[in-house]
């Protein structure tokens, strides 16, 4: 559950500064980015269509080359994290050498990549950037628990989803305003150090069960 909170809390974290630096684009929450591409190809701004199909495109690209990893490796939950940290990184120098609009387009294509690690927790599934399946299955799993027909921690864990990614982009827009995206950035690539960590805890303790 720690390991999805953090996930979630940096697609929040993130978003709120690709919403302050992208034409009000996000970089994980793709319904928010079609229904901008959309209006802008019924306003003809061509400039924001360009921009908004450019970050629908990395994201997409990320998480095809998501999938292919966690098909392909042994322990791909640990490649993933280890490639965010990689390409969270590169995009801090980009944004710190004024590249900030390629630096949050690679930061798209880390959050496709983020998503195919979602994690299983009480059965229910978290650790992606669906804020709205997440509102969705928390109202479900309150209806379904009044029924008695599932336990109430389902319910615990969509709540916390959702309350994890708000609190990413309270942290987000504070971090931006104060010290840059380029700054910003680099604190995210301590959250996905943090989970890169628990990653390694988990594999040491399963090697030493086997």
């Amino acid at each position: 559950m720690l390991f999805a909170s953090i996930a979630t809390a940096s697609s929040g974290f993130l978003d709120a500064i690709g919403y302050q630096q992208l034409n009000h684009l996000y970089v994980s929450f793709m319904s928010g980015n079609s229904t901008h591409l959309g209006m802008s190809l019924a306003q003809g701004k061509w400039s924001d269509v360009l921009q908004a199909s450019y970050v629908i495109s990395s994201f997409v690209a990320g998480s095809a080359i998501g999938t292919l990893m966690s098909d392909a490796l042994e322990r791909p939950l640990l490649a993933l994290v280890l490639s965010e940290i990689m390409l969270c990184s590169v995009s801090a120098f980009l944004a710190a050498i004024g590249f900030g609009t390629p630096a949050l387009l690679l930061i798209a294509l880390t959050m496709g990549m983020q998503n195919v690690m979602h994690q299983n927790v009480s059965g229910t599934d978290v650790g992606k950037g669906f804020v709205t399946g997440a509102l969705f299955g928390f109202g479900q799993a309150i209806a379904l628990a009044l029924k008695n027909s599932v336990s109430w921690s389902h319910a615990r864990v969509h709540g916390c989803s959702w309350i994890s990614f708000i609190a990413g982009v309270i942290g987000g827009t504070i971090f931006v305003s104060t010290v840059g995206v380029a700054a910003s950035l680099g604190f995210a690539c301590v959250g996905l150090l943090a989970m890169t960590l628990m990653v390694v805890d988990a594999a040491i303790a399963g090697d030493h069960a086997c």
